[in-house]
């Protein structure tokens, strides 16, 4: 059966993983003497073979597997190194997790291990690491492309002292970084995230702006829906159109209230956005301001407002040639 291990070195393995790996967990100081063989080897390009060897990772015992991806993680080819981690990934070994948040701190190792480390830590233990990991996030000499990876993975915790760091992404100077602490809060919609989002919703940067309205948008909150109600009277006419687009679909009295008071704005431009929301949601009690609207200057307010009152059952279709 040793000759199963040198069929790893001659490429012809690809259909016997399972076989292959039955007999190393039935001989692993066979396999371990293999491993350690073929990873300290300085004879040409061993890349390949050691890649075929991490391909039996799923099919080891874990004490295999984790000698396997250790030799992996520090070997000397990026390749190898990057598959080894892409094998912890998948394997999940809690052992493993104090070696790698070691490999993750150098900042001479590749992004793209780096970035699998920030999810096996985040995900296999979010506990213990969720202070490695916001530590890395709020540095900003860290590579910004990390630290949104960070941003991204801590989407998985919810605990207070998480949010709250969140939250605090909101006011660094990075508008990427400010982008992505939106876009996790939007994801993760804690109440207590409300009046952080709401301060981010004057920010600077429209993205930032728009996570931060769909953040509060899809909570299941009177608070939040209240709040960028509030937001929509004192915004903007710009920003106010803005806020009907992103909230038309969050069929809640209190967002289609707001909406609706828009339909008496001096601006065209809200007046046209609101009324073609109100063509979308068939919010009645919009119905008087609508029929206002009917004699209004602007010719698209005016079709908006009679395409609304149509689909409302407010008059008949034929009498202003609207098709619906």
């Amino acid at each position: 059966m040793k000759i199963l291990f040198e069929l790893i070195l001659k490429d012809e393995m690809k259909d016997r993983h399972r076989e292959i790996s039955d007999y190393a967990n039935s001989h692993p100081d066979e396999f371990t003497n293999f491993i350690q063989v073929l990873f300290s080897s300085t004879e040409g390009d061993t890349s390949e073979e050691k890649i075929r060897v991490l391909d039996l990772v799923d099919h080891l015992t874990t004490h295999l597997a984790q000698i396997l991806v250790e030799k992996a993680l520090t070997d000397n080819q990026e390749k190898v190194r990057i598959y080894g981690v892409k094998a912890a990934y998948r394997t999940r070994i809690e052992t493993l997790n104090e070696q790698i948040a070691t490999v993750l701190m150098n900042r001479e190792e590749v992004f793209e291990i780096r970035k699998w480390i920030i999810h096996i830590l985040a995900s296999s233990d979010p506990e213990g690491y969720a202070k490695i990991l916001r530590k890395i996030a709020r540095d900003n000499t860290e590579e910004r492309d990390i630290r949104k990876e960070v941003i991204f993975a801590l989407t998985n915790m919810d605990d207070e002292i998480t949010i709250g760091f969140l939250c605090t992404l909101l006011g660094d100077y990075d508008n990427e970084i400010r982008q992505s602490g939106a876009w996790a809060l939007s994801k993760v919609r804690p109440a207590s995230s409300i009046s952080c989002l709401l301060a981010a919703i004057e920010d600077p940067d429209e993205y930032v702006r728009d996570w931060a309205i769909r953040a509060l948008r899809d909570m299941d909150d009177a608070r939040a829906l209240q709040g960028l109600a509030d937001v929509m009277k004192s915004a903007q006419p710009s920003e106010q159109v803005r806020l009907i687009r992103l909230l038309v679909e969050r069929r809640s009295e209190i967002i289609l209230r707001a909406i609706a008071e828009r339909l008496s704005s001096p601006d065209v431009r809200v007046k046209r956005e609101a009324s073609w929301a109100m063509g979308v949601t068939l919010f009645t009690p919009a119905i008087p301001s609508l029929e206002v609207l009917l004699n209004d200057d602007d010719e698209q307010v005016r079709d908006y407002a009679k395409t609304a009152l149509v689909r409302m059952g407010q008059v008949d279709p034929t009498d202003f040639g609207v098709e619906l």
